[in-house]
């Protein structure tokens, strides 16, 4: 297997302003391209390239400045190229090749992978039938039949391929390589009182009793093949890393409402997998006051039983 290639880009005349790239991109029309607040995306027929954005400086309706910043937003690039990585040598689960990664002069991250060809699952519930002329389940649009087989076929793929291949990849700290993405389930940006909590801990075991996860097994990271209605590929592997089991909070169902319900009522999952850095960011956190509201909401946990057991359940 090619080895991808891994660098920085220091030379002046291969480097390429955030601003340069994103104007040069929207006036061409040969290769795909968009970009959100976070990432830029440019794909190929052949290739899929992800780079973090810088933040970026707007205004609020109001008129006043407002600038858009996603914390680890150039960590998790180099996480998920990290994490397809491990999943590739050591799984047989189909995830989109690494071609390479690197920083940029300025800070921003990229990694380029094959492209994976293919509608993601989530976009079955609004698709025709996939079946050939004469066999079609119906002319009409969407197809239930077709979405039903798609989304039974990925949770199968998850359940009897993904959960029980990446469960026997363990490590005795957590994260990868002594960086530790957030689950995918808290909003650490805008929720107290995570706010300006910088990194997070590896908390290392004695035994290597932390499981590889994904972070965020959802319909829309899973590409299917729309004939065969089969799983080509798992993408997205920011959140990936090794965890307690359980911390992905994964719902056991592909369904997109209980994929949204997972950030809902997570007091009891901060007691169970982030007591240690809640603990210590309640400490920091100079609104008590406020806090005291969230756990009387029971949006948060009381931190004393948790001062008293001393770590995660």
């Amino acid at each position: 297997m090619m080895k991808p290639a891994i660098g920085r880009l220091a030379s002046s005349k291969a480097f390429e302003s955030e601003y340069d790239y994103i104007r040069r991109m929207e006036a061409q029309s040969d290769i795909g391209f968009f970009k959100t607040n976070d990432m830029t995306y440019e794909y190929t027929s052949e290739t899929f390239t992800k780079t973090s954005r810088l933040p970026v400086h707007t205004q609020r309706p109001d008129g006043s400045p407002f600038v858009w910043y996603r914390s680890w937003n150039h960590e998790r690039i180099t996480n998920e190229a990290k994490a397809l990585e491990l999943v590739s040598r050591e799984t047989d689960i189909p995830v989109p090749q690494l071609l390479g990664h690197g920083t940029y002069p300025d800070g921003r991250r990229y990694l380029k992978t094959k492209f994976m060809e293919g509608p993601r699952l989530d976009t079955f519930p609004s698709r025709s039938c996939s079946k050939p002329e004469g066999q079609k389940h119906t002319d009409d649009t969407p197809c239930k039949d077709c979405s039903d087989q798609a989304y039974r076929n990925a949770l199968e793929f998850i359940s009897g391929t993904v959960l029980p291949q990446l469960a026997t990849m363990k490590s005795q700290y957590r994260g990868i390589d002594g960086f530790v993405m957030p689950p995918s389930w808290p909003s650490p940006d805008v929720q107290a009182p995570w706010i300006g909590k910088e990194c997070w801990k590896t908390l290392p075991l004695k035994l290597p009793e932390y499981v590889f996860q994904h972070g965020d097994i959802a319909a829309h990271n899973i590409i299917m093949d729309p004939r065969t209605l089969g799983v080509k590929a798992l993408i997205d592997f920011e959140y990936a890393g090794f965890y307690p089991p359980g911390m992905e909070n994964w719902p056991g169902t592909l369904c997109p409402d209980a994929y949204n319900r997972r950030s809902k009522s997570i007091a009891h999952l901060i007691k169970q997998f982030l007591a240690t850095e809640y603990v210590e960011c309640y400490d920091k956190w100079s609104d008590k006051k406020g806090l005291h509201e969230l756990i009387k909401l029971g949006e948060l946990p009381p931190p004393d039983q948790m001062r008293q057991d001393g770590t995660e359940d």
